[in-house]
């Protein structure tokens, strides 16, 4: 069939829009802390599997500040914390998906930052939000919420608790509730007890507030884990237990003990099972969900007692948990059994939490290179894809693009075609 001449003028016209103005596709959001469930693993396809600091790489753009904080999507937006003059400036920055310009970015100030360290800094909360709102915390700086055009909602400061380590963990949403572990080192710094609070999203008022008195060294992230018919249960993994509580009112279900009195990584739900490791070579356990009272020898259903790393978060993904520890030494089991497939050690030191999709799994290291495995029962390495900027977040993935943040940089990842 031939084409008149208005169907060519047209057609160059689409051509040239098509060349010029490439077309992007939004793909799933990472709203939060691990991703969409929480369980670091991502729907996505055709995900990138070499880069280094220019190949591949869409753009590169200066995080003003300092912050080990990972990158959340929405839409085509990008939101990131950083923190200024020795955690005196706290700010939340959006940026767009497709330039990484900044949009906006909001401050709190705080005159009297909370003590941390190093590998912690001022700004280590990944931010949330519900594509409405976007929530950020910031330790002594409070929790603070904004709409997606950077207008402050409400801000709450629950006041002078204190880790030595700095406050890593991050708020979630569920429902109309912000959720937020605020363990600390309690009466040894300050006058109240660690405790899990409930914040309603449209007000910034307390929903409810449960004590966690005892409880302090836990720098972990909570998830949600469905249970039998409408139920849900928000999972704490903390120093000495695995707790699960009420989301309703946050009464205390379960509890598992034999965590140890240091713990990061939060715990992944997959399989039907939650996964949870407790730092400083502690143990690796599978557990039920369901449960009430003490469930350590009803509701686990296996257990591995040595080898779990101090900082990084385990990951399920196609029927494997995957493990690995600061030193660089990499486990992979079988969900439901808890049987050894492999250990390898990747080289490098490891402090960011590794994320999966596409048959994929993504581990990035501190030295800013990203080992990308082939998903299954063997070790088999992709790539190395390495930025040479040091790196402690964790990557984001959304709409066939991985956003890795290093110290410095914030870089967006993509097959380039």
């Amino acid at each position: 069939m031939a084409f008149s001449a208005k169907h060519s003028q047209l057609f160059d016209f689409l051509v040239i829009g098509i060349l010029i103005c490439p077309m992007t596709t939004r793909g799933e959001d990472w709203p939060r802390w691990r991703g969409p469930a929480g369980n670091a693993t991502s729907s996505e396809k055709d995900l990138p599997v070499e880069w280094d600091s220019t190949r591949n790489v869409r753009w590169k753009v200066e995080i003003p500040g300092d912050g080990v904080s990972s990158p959340i999507v929405w839409g085509d937006k990008i939101f990131v914390t950083s923190s200024l003059d020795y955690g005196r400036d706290r700010i939340l920055h959006c940026l767009d998906r497709n330039s990484g310009q900044t949009l906006w970015s909001q401050s709190i100030h705080d005159d009297d930052p909370e003590l941390t360290s190093a590998l912690t800094g001022y700004a280590a909360p990944t931010a949330v939000t519900n594509g409405k709102q976007v929530v950020a915390f910031f330790g002594r700086g409070g929790l603070v919420c904004y709409d997606l055009g950077g207008n402050q909602q409400w801000h709450r400061r629950f006041g002078e608790f204190e880790s030595e380590l700095g406050i890593a963990t991050s708020p979630i949403i569920h429902g109309n509730h912000v959720i937020l572990v605020c363990d600390h080192d309690g009466t040894r710094f300050s006058t109240f007890d660690s405790f899990l609070i409930a914040i309603d999203l449209a007000s910034g008022k307390t929903a409810w507030k449960t004590d966690r008195r005892g409880l302090f060294r836990s720098w972990s992230t909570p998830i949600v884990v469905p249970t039998a018919g409408a139920q849900s249960e928000i999972v704490v993994n903390a120093q000495d237990e695995l707790r699960g509580y009420d989301p309703a009112n946050g009464t205390l279900l379960w509890q598992v003990t034999g965590m140890t009195g240091w713990v990061t990584p939060s715990p992944v739900f997959a399989d039907g099972l939650i996964f949870a490791t407790s730092g400083r070579d502690g143990p690796t356990l599978a557990v039920k969900p369901g449960g009430r009272g003490d469930v350590s020898e009803s509701h686990v259903v296996w257990r591995i007692d040595r080898g779990s790393p101090y900082v990084c978060s385990p990951l399920c993904y196609q029927g494997l948990l995957y493990v690995h520890s600061e030193q660089g030494i990499l486990s992979c089991y079988e969900a439901v059994s808890g049987e050894v497939q492999y250990r390898q050690r990747l080289g490098g030191t490891f402090k960011s939490s590794g994320v999966a999709g596409d048959g994929k799994v993504y581990l990035p290291n501190e030295q800013g290179e990203t080992v990308v495995l082939a998903a299954g029962r063997e070790y088999r390495e992709l790539a190395r894809c390495p930025l040479q900027e040091e790196s402690l977040a964790s990557p984001a993935i959304s709409g066939g693009t991985i956003f890795l943040r290093t110290l410095n940089n914030l870089y967006c990842i993509e097959e380039q075609k």
